[in-house]
């Protein structure tokens, strides 16, 4: 991230948290939309130039369903904060916002607001890798999507042991085949990056 245009980012992340919160839209559609969208990515990857994009295309970008006049949009405080926290642990972890928001998710970020608020961010930084070293991605999904390891033997083919140790972490899903990768990710739907708990280098 270049961290030179940190407040814009975290301003423009603002204004798409508000608009979800305004408008009642789903928070985990919310999660997938900004994971996926052109100009988190760009930020994720881009160290020296800035992503462009005005706010209106990006709300479009991100709500392509919606017709949102921002200037009805108010600021809220939890969005606030808590865009500025997402925009600091990616730029202090390097992870990718989908693997983020398995961890902390918006509805959990909204949550921490009201002990977290008064402190440095580094808090929150601090949580997630207490969260992040706590569990592994593949254990969060599976307990998500309410799966187990025999579920997912059965659907992917992959064998059951080796499910499990990539679940209790005795194994490196980045040291394993592309296949195998390639087939959980697009299992769960996500990005590989998040299935292998990669950074963003």
């Amino acid at each position: 991230m270049n961290t030179n245009y940190l407040y814009e980012y975290i301003n423009l992340f603002e204004r798409v948290l508000s608009v979800a919160y305004k408008t009642g839209y789903s928070l985990g559609a919310l999660e997938k939309s900004v994971s996926n969208s052109r100009f988190f990515c760009e930020i994720e990857c881009n160290d020296i130039y800035a992503p462009i994009i005005t706010e209106n295309d990006l709300i479009k970008e991100v709500f392509p369903e919606l017709n949102v006049d921002l200037l009805e949009i108010p600021t809220y405080n939890q969005t606030m904060w808590s865009a500025e926290a997402y925009m600091r642990l990616q730029n202090e972890t390097k992870c990718p916002f989908e693997l983020i928001f398995l961890y902390l998710p918006i509805k959990k970020m909204y949550e921490l607001y009201p002990l977290y608020h008064e402190m440095d961010f580094s808090h929150v930084v601090k949580l997630f890798y207490e969260l992040y070293s706590s569990e592994s991605a593949l254990s969060l999904l599976l307990k998500k999507y309410k799966f187990s390891i025999k579920d997912l033997n059965k659907v992917t083919g992959i064998p059951s042991d080796t499910l499990s140790s990539f679940k209790q972490r005795k194994r490196d899903i980045r040291k394993t085949s592309v296949e195998i990768a390639l087939k959980l990710s697009r299992f769960f739907r996500v990005r590989i990056e998040t299935i292998a708990e990669s950074k963003i280098l």
